[in-house]
């Protein structure tokens, strides 16, 4: 079970952790530090359509609800995250090198309950082709545990690659992939992880 959870969670904890603290659908509005990363306050090379302003579409693009049970949703500032050094840096970091990409190029945003039964983390790597993204992904998944299984399914109308963790007790990690967006969801229960899946872009 640690092991899947390090996976989803060192991406999306942080991301859980102010929806949670917004107590409702709501933005992180943190201003990047003026020291680190996005220092000047402009994301290099991400403009309007990079950083904080990719991660508020991105969360738009989240469900509110799946299977009645309802989400709360919230965006992060990437920027933010690495000038403070979170430790949900360390796979960010993994996926924006594998990539090649710069942390202004990446917006993020995650869904949860409040019961824990489902949480889903979104991520966008401006540039980034689907197939580099599928690779990285399953890169990092074998990184945490190299006896992880990966396979190819289809859920919720859409093609994705399910990770199954030896030990897990909470279910299966499941990686939707649209465009240069990535989609991870994680639940126990089947009919859940179906509905969400479905109602992703």
């Amino acid at each position: 079970m640690r092991r899947t959870t390090t996976w989803l969670a060192l991406f999306g904890a942080s991301m859980a952790l102010i929806v949670a603290a917004c107590g409702g659908s709501s933005t992180a509005t943190t201003p990047p530090s003026s020291t680190g990363p996005g220092a000047s306050g402009a994301p290099a090379g991400g403009g309007a359509n990079g950083g904080f302003a990719t991660s508020k579409q991105l969360e738009a693009t989240l469900p509110t609800s799946v299977a009645g049970v309802t989400l709360t949703t919230g965006s992060l500032d990437v920027l933010q995250l690495y000038s403070t050094g979170n430790q949900t840096a360390n796979i960010l970091t993994l996926m924006v090198t594998g990539l090649g990409v710069s942390p202004a190029q990446v917006g993020a945003a995650a869904a949860a309950d409040s019961g824990g039964k489902i949480q889903i983390v979104a991520a966008q790597f401006s540039g980034a082709s689907s197939s580099a993204i599928q690779t990285q992904i399953e890169a990092v998944a074998k990184q945490v545990d190299p006896n992880v299984t990966l396979a190819s399914s289809t859920v919720g109308g859409k093609s994705v690659t399910t990770a199954t963790f030896p030990g897990s007790h909470t279910g299966p990690v499941v990686a939707y992939i649209t465009g240069d967006t990535l989609y991870l969801v994680q639940s126990s229960d089947p009919a859940l992880t179906e509905d969400a899946v479905k109602q992703l872009p």
